[in-house]
């Protein structure tokens, strides 16, 4: 009895002594929660626009939604893609192309029925009615503005739900090296914190978001305050005072880097780090025998420079070949075609080289018929991809007439 009673009193004592820990260790960091409230306000975010979070790759498309982006009207389905609904289970008799990609894929200024992934499944469908096969094709686009590899690899490992029978994989040169990671933040309504000093490397892949900090950022000031005081050291800053300065020249990369300075320490870095996510793509492709596409999009002022000088494509030719790869590059065709049209007497170099002479506007003439801006496609742009596409995933498919 009377150890009984010695026991009871001991576990009474240590529970006594947790509580008051458990009561120190609360007022503790609610007196400093409060504290750190005079200085920081953690706000709620607010998804208003087309982008929301996303616990895995940073940001996607809101789902089920309609608006217009940058002047093309744009429609999502249930799962976030761009386009009409479409079931997860694919129809009997039915091929499926994923499209992944970036802005210049989902249609940056476009409007739904313009958009390649549109034309191609018309078109597809459209031979295949010719040929009088019973097969008839789907194309879904998951693509996404902002896009990196990182997120073109989730992007595509949830694809896979589909049962793609191929697989286009967009890319163009700021989705090596993004100049402007910011933008993404901001129009997702996400300043707080760092996420302005390091968003370049969660656009990349390079940091996470995890979903525990994206929740305490929304709710805790002194989690504010703790990466406050992080982002002032990691910048050797004390005062805060010039952190956003050096933030800006963090994410200050050029894309014109890629073509000008191939060589650069920075550029081999970017570059190891995005072909290790197209890596995982390719490896995820060939484990479930699925043809995988690079579709390389250009920007304007490599149509200026000598063929010499496309490092980029070169890159990702020579990755497509080890990788066992199909690879289309739209640079190579706009060249073909500014000969065809041009002067079929003459290469491309000799047209460039002639149009530096002159001073004319005949580059800037013909990249406006298939561009809006410096790498978005237009309506005929998306036409000339499409049709670009469609022999290369006919011939990949074995669909092509014999």
């Amino acid at each position: 009895m009377f150890r009984r009673g010695k026991k009871e009193n001991r576990s009474r004592g240590m529970a006594l002594n947790l509580l008051l820990c458990a009561g120190s260790i609360i007022f503790f960091f609610g007196g400093a929660e409060l504290i750190a409230r005079i200085w920081y306000t953690p706000q709620k975010y607010e998804y208003t626009g087309m982008f929301e979070y996303d616990r895995e790759k940073v940001f996607g498309l809101k789902k089920n939604a309609t608006g217009l982006y940058w002047g093309g009207a744009y429609t999502t389905n249930s799962y976030g893609f761009r386009g009409k609904e479409i079931p997860l289970e694919k129809p009997a008799n039915t091929v499926r192309v994923l499209v992944v990609g970036d802005s210049v894929s989902f249609g940056h200024g476009v409007n739904d029925d313009q958009i390649f992934s549109y034309i191609l499944e018309q078109s597809l469908n459209e031979y295949l009615v010719e040929q009088e096969s019973a097969i008839a094709a789907e194309v879904i686009n998951t693509s996404v503005p902002g896009n990196s590899p990182f997120q073109e690899y989730h992007d595509m490992k949830r694809g896979l739900a589909f049962s793609p029978d191929i697989i286009v994989l967009q890319i163009t040169l700021n989705d090596i090296i993004e100049p402007f990671a910011r933008w993404i933040f901001r129009d997702m309504g996400m300043e707080e914190g760092d996420l302005e000093i390091i968003s370049h490397d969660y656009v990349l892949g390079i940091h996470n978001i995890s979903n525990l900090d994206h929740i305490l950022r929304q709710r805790s000031a002194l989690y504010l305050f703790l990466k406050d005081i992080a982002a002032r050291i990691r910048f050797k800053d004390p005062t805060g005072a010039n952190i956003a300065q050096k933030a800006a020249q963090k994410e200050n990369f050029n894309a014109a880097l890629l073509v000008l300075e191939p060589e650069n320490p920075e550029v081999i870095e970017e570059w190891e780090n995005a072909l290790s996510w197209i890596r995982h793509m390719t490896a995820l492709a060939r484990e479930q025998d699925i043809p995988f596409v690079i579709l390389a999009t250009p920007f304007d002022f490599q149509l200026t420079l000598e063929k010499k000088f496309a490092y980029p494509q070169q890159k990702l030719r020579e990755f497509s070949e080890e990788e066992d790869s199909y690879f289309v590059d739209l640079l190579d065709i706009l060249w073909l075609l500014l000969v065809e049209q041009t002067d079929k007497e003459k290469t491309a170099n000799q047209i460039i080289a002639e149009w530096r002479q002159d001073g004319s506007r005949l580059l800037q003439d013909f990249w406006e018929v298939f561009f809006l801006d410096y790498d978005h496609l237009s309506a005929a742009g998306h036409e000339l991809v499409a049709s670009v596409l469609q022999p290369v995933i006919l011939n990949a498919l074995h669909l092509g007439a014999e």
